[in-house]
This record gives C-alpha cells, structure tokens and sequence, in this order.
C-alpha cells in the first residue's frame, strides 16, 4: 500500500503530464512543401500577408489553434483547390516521381483539415 507522499506524488505528476498534453494541443503547425509543383511561386504568393501563415523559401507552414481555425476558411480553399489541380494535371498522370509529389501534398491538405475540424469541434470521435 501507498503512503500519502508517493500518492500525492504520483497524482501531481500525472496532473502535470495532462497539463502538458493541454498546453501542446492548444497550437498546431503544419508545413507544406511546394518544392518541385506547378505554380508553386503563384501560390505561395497568395498567402504572403495572411494571418497564421508563414511563407519561407519553398514552404508555408499554417499554425492553426483553437482561436484561430475559423479564420483559415481561405487558406483551407486555397490549398485544397490547389491539390486538387495537382491531381488533376497531365503531368501528374504522365510522371510518377511528380504524382508522388502531389499525392503527399494532398495528404498534408487532408492532414490540415483534420487538424482544423479537430480545433473546432473538440472532444468529438469519428
């Protein structure tokens, strides 16, 4: 049997560890990789000034959190218009290093969307 101290101890550091779990899932960032696609200068302009994107070199990295994922509603567009012409294009179907490229691509837009319904409409399974 446990004497109150190890008890105690032990409770506050499983508090600390959900403290930590909390504090990590408040923000999330994530980073597209537009090296090597179509119009990938075009695009990466287009969100240039945006709230929570930030543009570096061939990537945007999104950071999404629980105040902010109902303002990305444009950025969420841009990025899944632009997968899905990636998919769609002749040379997606005619090179497979590059439909490789786009598949990931499409991925991480999938990706972003989950995070976004995840932000807002926490506590709910699929």
């Amino acid at each position: 049997m446990k004497n109150l101290k190890d008890y105690i101890l032990e409770n506050s550091k499983s508090v600390e560890n959900q403290n930590e779990i909390n504090e990590a899932s408040t923000e999330k960032k994530i980073t597209f990789d537009f090296t090597g696609l179509e119009n990938d200068e075009e695009t990466l302009k287009s969100f240039e000034g945006k709230d929570f994107c930030t543009v570096e070199d061939n990537k945007l990295t999104v950071t999404v959190t629980a105040d902010n994922c109902d303002k990305l509603d444009t950025v969420q567009d841009i990025l899944q218009q632009y997968a899905e012409t990636l998919r769609s294009s002749t040379k997606n179907s005619s090179d497979e290093q590059y439909a490789q490229k786009t598949h990931k691509f499409a991925d991480k837009v999938a990706e972003f969307n989950d995070v976004l319904d995840e932000f807002q409409n926490p506590g709910e399974e699929e």
